[in-house]
Parts: C-alpha cells; structure tokens; sequence
C-alpha cells in the first residue's frame, strides 16, 4: 500500500540489569522497553512501478517516449525547411542569371535584326531587282534615281522644301546636303541642273534653285558646310553670283538682302546659267526650293 510505516522493536536499556543477573525477578514488574518509530519512506504504487518499468523497458529496447518523438519531428521539419529555403534561394538567383542572358540575347537578336533590315533596305536601294521572275539583281554604285559623280551620288529633287526640311529630309536618305569642294563638283552640278531645269523649260528663278548644304544662320557672315566646315579659301569667293536686276548690277553676293525677310538671307542656293560657275546666291531660309543631297558611292 502507499503511504506504509514499518516499525521495528528496538531495546535501548534494561532497568534492574543486577537483579536479573542474581536471578531474581520483581513480581509485577517488566523490563523498561523504549519503542522507536522508523519510517523508511513511502513505496512507489504499483501503477508508478508498472510505468518507470515500462519506460525503462522502452528506453532499453530503443523506442523514445512520445515527447521525444515529436522533438525529432519538428527538427526534422526544421531541418526540411531550411534545404528548401536553400534551394529556392538558389533556384532564384539562377533564374535571374538566366533571365538577364535571356534579355541580353534578345537585345542582341533585335540590334542584328534592324541591322539586317537596314542592310536590306540598301539592297533594294543599291541593288534593284531588274527581272521580277528570276529576282536578279543588278548592283550600282548610287541608289535609285541618283546621279554619279567622281566616287559620290547627287539626288536631285522634283519637290520643294524650305532650307532646314531639305536638309532634313536627305539626311532620311543616308546623306546630307550637298558639299561643294572642288571646281569639277561645282562644275558638275551647275550643268545638272541647268539641263533639269532647261528640259523642264522652266524660265523663273526660284524654279530653277536648288538648295545646298550653307548657312551663316549662326553667325552672320561665317559661312558653315552642313558638316559644321568653315567655307575657306578660294571657294569662299570663287562660285558666289552677282545680282542683277533689270539690267542693273547689284553686286556679289551674299548681300543679305532683307527685303522679302526682315531676318535676311541666311541659306545659300545654287541658281543655274548657262556657261558659268558662280551660281551660289544666298536666300531666305523659309524659301521652298528644291534639293541637291550627296552620298558616298558603294562601289568605288
């Protein structure tokens, strides 16, 4: 039972110790006995035995108690937990890696598409298909409907535009306004358009003008190829017309004439005649004159 006392019966003295030894014993009279009550501590009920044996038992055949296992599971969860964070750390940092390659490849895709778009475009231009059921193409040094002249094209138009549209729009073309450098260019381009302009019939000035790359639209009087040249030296003086009028001679040009324009003339034409190299006059800038545009040849 639980809770128990064991008593033991311990005799600590005995009175009268010399009239036991003679033999002689008191009638009525007993041995003084002291009684001591020895506790041993309370025994374990069987039903605590019967569970520290069954834990022992566990613990020998090598099964854990149930708080034991549910610690294992949860560092097993635990230690599941961080291999996945691991490898999803990982498996994102190789997917932006690749989504930068992807990007950059794609990049590199469109640059060589425009470039092969670009280059096409200069096929149809420099190498026109002559026959449309063959496809054969016949390759010339100019694009389409310009002109060749030592190693450059010259485009010269059919519309009009002011002075800044023209310049404009033959850099849309692959080139620029037309830069005069030597004699025979001057030479050559005075006589085009004096025979575009004489198989037109066409009698008035400004019909027969064609823009050139010029300007002083900067600085008054400092004259500036489109390419930000200076205009030097013998060509300075030697293509710039004189004005008449009614006969009358008014000068070299450019004179600045701010009749027409208030702001004056700031943009240089080439006004063809026959026979003669100093065509240049300077104009109005809001002007609609025609166009000539220069290009480097393909073909040498």
């Amino acid at each position: 039972m639980s809770g128990d006392t064991l008593y033991s019966t311990v005799d600590f003295s005995q009175k009268n110790q010399g009239k036991r030894a003679a033999g002689k014993i008191s009638t009525g009279k007993e041995d003084d006995v002291t009684y001591a009550t020895v506790k041993f501590g309370e025994a374990q009920s069987r039903q605590q035995q019967q569970a520290a044996s069954s834990c022992t038992a566990d613990l020998t055949a090598g099964k854990a108690p149930p708080y034991r296992w549910a610690a294992l599971v949860l560092a097993g969860l635990c230690a599941l937990s961080v291999a996945a964070i691991i490898f999803l750390t990982v498996y994102i940092s190789n997917m932006t890696v690749e989504r930068k390659q992807i990007q950059s490849l794609y990049t590199k895709l469109e640059k060589n598409y425009s470039n092969i778009s670009e280059k096409y475009s200069a096929l149809d231009q420099y190498c026109p298909i002559t026959d449309t059921s063959s496809k054969e193409r016949v390759c010339k040094a100019c694009p389409q409907n310009w002109e060749l002249f030592n190693g450059k094209c010259y485009y010269f138009s059919t519309d009009k535009m002011n002075w800044n549209s023209s310049r404009d729009n033959c850099t849309s073309l692959g080139g620029h306004l037309v830069i005069i450098e030597s004699d025979g260019e001057q030479g050559f381009l005075s006589y085009k358009a004096w025979n575009i302009t004489k198989e037109a019939n066409i009698g008035k000035e400004e019909a027969q003008s064609h823009w050139i790359g010029l300007t002083d639209a900067d600085t008054e009087g400092t004259w500036l190829w489109v390419d930000g040249t200076p205009l030097i030296g013998n060509v300075k003086t030697k293509f710039w017309g004189s004005r008449f009028y009614n006969g009358v001679d008014y000068g070299k040009e450019p004179d600045n004439y701010s009749g027409v324009d208030p702001s004056g003339e700031d943009c240089a034409q080439l006004q063809p005649k026959r026979n003669s190299n100093e065509t240049w006059f300077d104009a109005s800038c809001t002007k609609q004159y025609k166009r000539i545009c220069e290009t480097k040849a393909v073909i040498a």
